[in-house]
């Protein structure tokens, strides 16, 4: 009996370790190289940046659909928009809103930017 509960604890011990080091620490779900010392230091500004280019793409969408709405209602395209919407992405102001005949584009003038929405159609 002894030897069992010997021969257990040698394999718990041997089988504890070699195994390679993980990407993330997994209490923290933290990248390993961003673990300085035992202290984890995440990059917020990254995550800032997304949340902003999110809320720019969403109202590029808001403007989109007023802008198809406007020419539904009057048939015709708003000639700008802020006749129809006071949107603004939140890094870089105002939208580029650009008309030719029956087509048109929003651009977001942020550099670099959050995309662009072409006849409806999104670029992202």
């Amino acid at each position: 009996m002894k030897y069992l509960i010997l021969l257990s604890f040698v394999l718990l011990i041997a089988g504890c370790g070699g195994n390679p080091q993980p990407e993330t620490d997994p209490a923290i779900n933290i990248p390993v190289d961003e673990v300085i010392s035992g202290i984890a230091v995440p990059d917020l500004g990254a995550g800032i940046d997304l949340a902003d280019q999110n809320v720019c793409r969403v109202n590029m969408l808001a403007v989109s659909t007023s802008i198809t709405m406007h020419q539904v209602q009057h048939g015709e395209f708003p000639s700008s928009i802020e006749e129809i919407s006071h949107a603004v992405c939140p890094d870089a102001g105002a939208y580029r809103y650009t008309l030719i005949g029956q087509s048109w584009k929003l651009e977001c003038q942020a550099v670099p930017s959050h995309g662009f929405i072409e006849n409806g159609n999104t670029s992202w």
